[in-house]
């Protein structure tokens, strides 16, 4: 199906956002790579550059959440907090290593990116797209591990939980020194999602019934 004008804007920003990274980005550079002819265009759909480049921000986080298992509400409403943990960590291993296209290869370039050098536009994201699932990941485990846990515990699990799966993403360059022949994460993500299943809730049950 054929792409509209304003979907091709965005998708060529993606790639040239990624690419390049926003101060280096043009108009004219996504322009010419959507393929359109008129540079008003992107002030037309987006507003400014600015506008086009929040917009591919809001776009990669929602395009993270296709990795989220199929399965209704009312369904999850019925397990218990262990299993929603671990839907929980392997989705986020989903969303940040599954690489299927050049899309998202794209994505993940990005996102590297603005949490190596945030733009003005990124505190923005966070509180929309990462406070959110963070606040949930530590109700998951208020849950799990009872209303005797204090605070401080919980948002060390959570940071020891989010640690693992970050680590690979933001560490890369740091993985690839010390240990250059570590398979890309990408390449074994289920298993790596198991792992960091298997591995987080043998180290909560330490903390059950404190």
């Amino acid at each position: 199906m054929p792409k509209n004008t304003k979907e091709n804007l965005l998708l060529a920003a993606v790639s040239e956002f990624a690419a390049h990274g926003y101060q280096a980005t043009t108009v004219r550079s996504i322009v010419k790579r959507a393929g359109e002819k008129n540079l008003n265009s992107i002030v037309y759909y987006f507003g400014s550059k600015e506008e086009l480049y929040k917009a591919t921000l809001d776009f990669m986080f929602r395009e993270a959440e296709k990795f989220r298992e199929d399965i209704p509400d009312s369904l999850q409403k019925s397990f218990d907090a262990k299993t929603k943990l671990e839907m929980m960590i392997r989705f986020l291993c989903r969303a940040y290593y599954s690489i299927q296209n050049d899309l998202d290869r794209a994505l993940y370039q990005l996102f590297i990116k603005e949490a190596g050098n945030p733009s003005p536009y990124f505190e923005e994201m966070v509180e929309r797209h990462l406070k959110p699932p963070r606040e949930f990941l530590c109700s998951l485990l208020r849950e799990h591990l009872g209303p005797n846990i204090s605070q401080q515990t919980i948002d060390d699990c959570e940071y020891s939980i989010s640690g693992q799966i970050l680590y690979g993403v933001l560490g890369r360059s740091l993985i690839n020194k010390i240990n250059p022949s570590h398979a890309p994460f990408e390449k074994y993500f289920e298993e790596l999602a198991e792992h960091v299943v298997k591995f987080t809730m043998a180290g909560l049950e330490a903390y059950r019934g404190e």
